[in-house]
């Protein structure tokens, strides 16, 4: 049986890489739940985080950075398939011109599912970078691209405008059951997330070529005393030279990696950590 009270919206956050999708949904949740990194593509799944709040629930997909790839936009089919069923499509652009061009392979496949969409919105991030005169350009230019129902200025560095972006989502939400518990979070799981607290670290302090589909494996975690945890990692490797660069000059930036993402296990996990991680090379067939 339906409780007619509930409301629900879903919502999915679209936009080329590095435009702050994945620190947009942390700020919304309240807490991380995707990584956050300067590499292009550093999110490689669709990430669902849940605020649920008094009777609504609000539910937003943060997907992976659309790529530019010849002259159009690669649309996987794990954004497709967060794509359909959604109420909201927030389209996020920031102060850099290749971040605010909107690909007319997207634009003519958004024009084919707009009537499944309730709104369209546009946020413009880091408006502390933009002058108010070239704001108003780059708002003027998407709405003549795509016909955007609202557009929101906001800067998450300064945390800016999100509050009355944040105000209008969650007055957005229409009667409906929620889709999951109440206190449901995010679809990604302990070990997976601390796997990618690890990557996080990694594409922050290597700054050499490292490829963003890095795999790493939280492999399994254990009780220790004080009521502590050990977390045993594994970061697999596609080649042999990838190795020195992780480990760095006398093994600094391996332990530097190491410690920032142990905090940061701690902080989620609510308890102290020893963190163990080994390089392994993987075995090509």
């Amino acid at each position: 049986m339906t409780n007619p009270e509930r409301k629900l919206l879903k919502a999915i956050i679209v936009g080329k890489p590095n435009v702050g999708k994945s620190t947009l949904l942390n700020f919304l949740i309240g807490e991380k739940v995707s990584i956050v990194s300067r590499k292009a593509q550093s999110t490689q799944k669709n990430t669902t985080g849940v605020i649920t709040k008094d009777d609504s629930q609000l539910i937003f997909f943060d997907t992976p950075g659309l790529n530019k790839i010849g002259k159009n936009i690669k649309i996987t089919e794990t954004f497709k398939a967060a794509a359909e069923n959604i109420d909201v499509l927030i389209y996020m652009v920031d102060n850099r011109k290749k971040s605010q061009f909107i690909d007319e392979h997207f634009r003519n496949w958004l024009n084919n599912k707009a009537n499944r969409f309730r709104k369209k919105i546009a946020i413009i991030n880091k408006i502390d970078c933009i002058e108010k005169v070239k704001l108003f350009e780059i708002s003027k230019n998407l709405n003549n691209s795509i016909n955007f129902d609202e557009t929101f200025f906001i800067s998450l560095s300064k945390k800016s405008g999100i509050e009355r972006f944040k105000n209008w989502v969650e007055k957005q939400a229409y009667s409906n059951e929620w889709l999951f518990r109440k206190a449901y979070k995010s679809n990604v799981s302990k070990k997976n997330f601390l796997s990618e607290l690890t990557r996080e670290k990694v594409f922050e302090y290597i700054h050499e070529e490292i490829p963003y589909n890095l795999e790493i494996n939280t492999d399994y975690i254990e009780p220790s005393g004080n009521a502590s945890l050990k977390v045993y990692q594994t970061v697999w490797l596609n080649k042999k030279s990838y190795k020195p660069i992780i480990l760095g000059k006398e093994g600094k930036s391996i332990k530097m990696i190491s410690v920032q993402a142990r905090l940061d296990m701690q902080k989620f996990l609510k308890r102290k950590v020893h963190l163990f991680i080994r390089l392994k090379i993987k075995k090509m067939s």
